[in-house]
């Protein structure tokens, strides 16, 4: 019961759910939400590892980027269920070679 209370608090934000939308089509670069979503980097940050400790994303390195995608599969049944779409990204992951 714990984890699910700990996976509606994370979805309990609006720009947590932005991210979600982004990443309903797949594996998204941190360096390309941050220009989508407007905010910060260290803000995108802060709510990409709330996301990721309670369990509904996972994240991989690549060089210096750092991929997200969802894990948790409940989630993208509650983002249809709630009719909450999908977002296309606006930029493209900046290669760190």
């Amino acid at each position: 019961m714990e984890d699910k209370i700990k996976l509606l608090k994370a979805l309990g934000d609006e720009t947590r759910i932005k991210i979600l939308q982004f990443l309903l089509d797949g594996e998204v670069c941190a360096c390309a939400l941050v220009p989508s979503l407007g905010k910060a980097q260290p803000t995108v940050s802060a709510h990409l590892r709330i996301l990721e400790n309670s369990g509904i994303l996972e994240s991989r390195r690549d060089a210096k980027n750092i991929w997200y995608k969802i894990k948790n599969n409940d989630v993208k049944r509650i983002m249809t269920l709630l009719s909450i779409p999908r977002l296309k990204i606006d930029s493209k992951c900046v290669s760190s070679d």
